[in-house]
């Protein structure tokens, strides 16, 4: 089920129904800043937080954006212009290892498209809820759109937080607002700096962890965005400060 989020201002994770503010620098609110009722099940094949994978090496996080995190995916192309040190590619992109148009043949992006392009390309894939476990040997993503500019996923980890990698700057679990991220759905996705507002949000779903899975990369390997900006959707290499 897409949902809309309209605001910046911080909110509590805790629950969707929390009309408290959350505490400086906290997720949560004072009510819930000790305890929050409201848990996303672990299935057991969730990847552990391992952010060195993904930032120790400029190529490795250069090429690889928030789908490849997604999907706990480190693949580098066997070539001499393609190594740890530098790897300026373009990014894997959802659906194009099973034949989708690429994003600049599309008008705008959407929650249908996308999701309907991650179960294209990776077997297995079903809808969940954050409160619903995942079946076995599948874990939580959850991806979201700025329908005018890009698509970003999030993943739950092994200890029930979620990360999050934005294009090519490094793997944080922070939302806009600095916040560790309890719930996706509730975290601020709003970025000023970049123009990037996330409002739509995809659902959560499954994916199968044990799997290796075939992605595409596409995109042009020149930098086209300017440094103001960050996208997942096309090849940048922009900061955004998470």
């Amino acid at each position: 089920m897409v949902q809309q989020t309209r605001k910046r201002r911080a909110r509590c994770q805790c629950d969707p129904l929390c009309k408290q503010k959350p505490l400086k620098g906290q997720p949560f609110c004072e009510k819930h800043v000790r305890f929050c009722p409201r848990k996303a099940p672990l299935s057991g094949v969730e990847p552990p937080y391992e952010p060195h994978k993904y930032n120790r090496h400029k190529g490795i996080r250069e090429s690889h954006n928030c789908y490849a995190y997604g999907l706990d995916w480190i693949e580098l192309p066997v070539s001499k212009d393609c190594t740890k040190d530098a790897c300026p590619i373009g990014y894997p992109q959802p659906g194009r290892a099973s034949g989708y148009p690429k994003w600049s043949k599309v008008k705008g992006k959407r929650c249908p498209d996308l999701t309907a392009r991650i179960m294209g390309e990776v077997p297995g894939v079903t809808f969940s809820t954050f409160t619903t476990r995942c079946p076995k040997g599948t874990r939580k993503i959850a991806p979201v759109i700025d329908e005018n500019e890009d698509y970003h996923f999030y993943r739950q980890d092994k200890d029930g937080w979620w990360s999050h990698k934005p294009g090519s700057t490094k793997v944080t679990r922070r939302d806009a607002t600095k916040r560790r991220i309890y719930d996706p759905l509730l975290a601020s996705r709003q970025y000023p700096k970049s123009g990037l507002h996330y409002k739509q949000f995809c659902g959560y779903m499954c994916v199968p962890a044990t799997r290796k899975h075939k992605l595409k990369r596409g995109g042009s390997k020149r930098l086209k965005r300017s440094d103001s900006k960050r996208s997942d959707s096309k090849r940048s290499d922009s900061k955004r400060s998470d």
